[in-house]
């Protein structure tokens, strides 16, 4: 297929009726092997002047008729180089212009797919990679969403990829343009996405556009030079960090990882803020305040400016190309599946709110369709779509959807405790100890979990210090307090909860306070798959 160009060209210089200068190339991104000669390029044009020049010294370019040839040095070292040629046809000042990518692998140049295909790779710094572009997330189910009914699970028509955003942890973001070192290559012959890594750790998101820049899937890159490692707790072997975290140090912000909305696959930033001690009230065994009225208003004035000043939502793009969309974001109607699952495929920067337009029967907490599957009727209910999959342990749950990296799988039902019939939540804070700015799960593996912080369904971050917030994959059963929700480790005045946070009365509901709203954004901590 022919790529065509855009033309240079001032209007009122050239005669009424004049042909523009036009330009086609038969591809407009190369990859080639280390000790690779040449490749061969058609070019089509109106003009009976081009030429072709070439930004590298490692590239030579020979035109002949209407051939464009690229002679390459052999690439000796371990990490891929990329370079560009630039044609032009016509002359001054009507030119059309078009640009060929150029990407040669070196000799270290890793498949991270090899081991299978996900939606979130972990790579490590000043490296080269590439990965299998042409399937979904792990290519298996889409918790019973009717995705794959309707959009297929392999990945078609796409043209290029680019870098969406790169970010770490650091307050000053000077180090968020060196995660990734250039820009992805998509090769369309192979179906396959190559980049290298720069100097820095932290994350990056790849997405893969069909030719009028349609995002047809995106991918997490995970930077670390620490492999995470695994250990045993409730029957599971648990990651050693958050999904996306640089450590599990105490009191380090690389320890937050990245923040997903229940179901999405797609990553978003913590706040960049260092740890702050938030100050508290101090209550009695029955939560009777203890402060003098003068005592709580100057406690709670403290803690207002300390929750202002660590909670800020992070905008890092790096050298990216896709600006975050947090606040003030909804998604479109959706009454039935596959729900609103391809819009938010195609807005992987975007943050979807909750909708409150919508009256139907019960308050909507989910970003991905607003009423039941199949309504009420013993079938299956919204509540119940397995988005990151039927999640029962000991089985292959893991969905297309899932965010973790291959081998690995969102917390199964269970994972932190065992929800009892018509509960909500079950008290499991005797398995857990206070640390600061964070909680170490006694019970469990022993590890630290720390109080990432959270988006709520509006998108504005909150809770960075104070609170603990986990996402499992268990969906929780339908009724007025599991209408659009699913479970999650939280705290609640300063206990240990798995569930959802109950609304009890209705007319609380304006007020969002529901951990386990599905709009919310939190951490994972991914468990080896079974």
């Amino acid at each position: 297929m022919l790529a065509t160009s855009c033309k240079e060209v001032a209007p009122e210089v050239i005669q009424a009726g004049a042909e523009y200068a036009s330009l086609q190339l038969s591809s407009t991104s190369v990859v080639v092997a280390a000790d690779e000669q040449s490749r061969s390029i058609f070019v089509a044009t109106n003009r009976t002047e081009w030429q072709a020049v070439s930004s590298a010294d490692w590239v030579d370019v020979s035109m002949e008729d209407m051939t464009l040839t690229l002679y390459f040095d052999p690439n000796s070292e371990d990490t891929d180089r990329t370079a560009v040629v630039d044609v032009t046809a016509g002359a001054q000042p009507d030119v059309a212009k078009l640009r060929i990518r150029v990407l040669q692998r070196g000799t270290g140049g890793a498949d991270l797919s090899a081991a299978g295909t996900a939606n979130c790779y972990i790579a490590a710094t000043e490296h080269s990679y590439n990965f299998d572009a042409t399937v979904k997330g792990n290519g298996k189910g889409d918790g019973y969403t009717n995705y794959i009914i309707a959009n297929g699970v392999k990945i078609q028509g796409a043209t290029y990829a680019s870098l969406a955003w790169e970010a770490t942890f650091d307050g000053d973001k000077t180090r968020s343009t060196q995660i990734i070192d250039g820009e992805p290559l998509y090769d369309a012959e192979q179906g396959r996405v190559y980049f290298t890594t720069g100097s820095s750790e932290g994350n990056a998101l790849i997405t893969l556009h069909d030719g009028r820049g349609k995002v047809l899937w995106s991918w997490h890159i995970w930077v670390t030079n620490q492999t995470p490692k695994t250990s045993y707790g409730k029957r599971l072997d648990w990651m050693d960090r958050n999904l996306g975290a640089l450590s599990n140090d105490i009191g380090d912000i690389a320890n937050r990882g990245m923040l997903y909305q229940w179901g999405r696959k797609e990553p978003f930033l913590p706040s960049y803020v260092e740890y702050m001690e938030v100050p508290k009230h101090s209550y009695d065994e029955d939560y009777n305040l203890l402060e003098s009225e003068e005592e709580y208003y100057a406690i709670q004035t403290e803690i207002e400016r300390v929750r202002t000043l660590v909670n800020l939502n992070n905008t890092q793009i790096g050298n990216g190309n896709s600006p975050w969309a947090y606040v003030g974001q909804v998604p479109p109607v959706a009454l039935s599946a596959p729900g609103n699952i391809e819009y938010a495929i195609e807005h992987p920067t975007t943050v979807l709110g909750c909708r409150v337009d919508i009256p139907i029967g019960e308050y909507v907490f989910d970003w991905y369709l607003q009423q039941d599957l199949i309504a009420a009727n013993g079938m299956m209910q919204q509540s119940q779509s397995y988005l990151w999959g039927d999640a029962q342990q000991g089985t292959d749950y893991k969905s297309i959807f899932d965010p973790c990296p291959p081998g690995y799988a969102v917390p199964p039902c269970g994972a932190f405790g065992t929800l009892e019939s018509g509960y909500a939540c079950t008290y499991v804070s005797t398995e857990w100890e206070v640390a600061d700015y964070g909680w170490r799960w006694r019970g469990g593996n022993g590890d630290y979990f720390p109080s990432t912080g959270n988006l709520d369904v509006s998108g504005l971050i909150g809770e960075t210090s104070e609170k603990m917030l986990y996402w499992t994959a268990e969906s929780f059963g339908s009724g007025a307090s599991g209408f659009g929700k699913s479970a999650t480790l939280f705290v609640a005045f300063n206990d240990v909860y798995y569930g959802i946070y109950p609304i009890l009365d209705p007319n609380e509901a304006s007020a969002w306070y529901s951990y386990g709203a599905r709009c919310y954004a939190a951490p994972v901590r991914c468990v080896k798959e079974n």
